[in-house]
């Protein structure tokens, strides 16, 4: 069974989204392919922004903006 960041309070929920862009930074850091790197330093953007939107008070997933980053194959055209 999976894990929901949601059922934690919202300072641990934080706390776990900086936890998370950290560690995905740090492995994109360690990747050699250019296209896997940007994927990785993408979503640690990616954490990075949904801690920073629950910081500044909106706690709804729904509604987070995740700055888009294009990222080659990865595009609504990749198919």
């Amino acid at each position: 069974m999976g894990f929901s960041f949601e059922l934690l309070p919202l300072e641990e929920r934080v706390q776990q989204y900086r936890e998370m862009a950290d560690a995905t930074f740090l492995k994109a850091q360690k990747l050699q392919d250019p296209e896997l790197k940007t994927k990785y330093l993408d979503m640690a953007a990616s954490w990075h922004a949904l801690a920073q939107q629950l910081e500044e008070g909106n706690t709804d997933p729904e509604v987070v903006v995740v700055p888009a980053h294009p990222v080659a194959g990865n595009g609504p055209d990749a198919n």
